[in-house]
């Protein structure tokens, strides 16, 4: 493993306990608050342990892919909040999905939405890399 790659996965394991504490925050408002998923220690602590596991995941794999920092005022820190805002408005979907009752297609929307939003991300970095 190259010094840069364990530097890497270090960052993001010292990230991930603030997923952690989101996907906690998250999935405990989401579970108190449905009877669609049973609230038991495999729900009320493995999804979130499922959240920031994969989150930590993505986020060193897309350092290791486009040597980004995902660090404030850094060249990487659109690409950090957009990741945090789709995480965020994704706990809000599944809120008014399960909770409230909304229809499941909302799901496929968002993701939609978020995958534009990468894609402008991507088109303005490409615009920003050639001037």
């Amino acid at each position: 493993m190259k010094p840069d790659t364990r530097e890497i996965i270090n960052e993001e394991l010292w990230r991930s306990v603030v997923w952690l504490a989101v996907g906690l925050f998250g999935w405990s408002l989401i579970l108190t608050s449905t009877d669609v998923l049973a609230a038991s220690a495999l729900t009320a602590l493995g999804l979130p342990l499922l959240t920031a596991s994969v989150l930590a995941a993505l986020l060193v794999g897309i350092r290791l892919a486009t040597g980004l920092e995902l660090k404030a005022k850094t060249e990487g820190s659109q690409l950090l909040w957009l990741i945090v805002g789709s995480v965020l408005g994704g706990f809000v979907v599944l809120y008014d999905v399960l909770v409230n009752g909304r229809g499941p297609l909302i799901i496929l929307g968002y993701a939609v939405a978020v995958g534009f939003g990468v894609l402008i991300w991507r088109v303005a970095r490409r615009q920003q890399s050639t001037v």
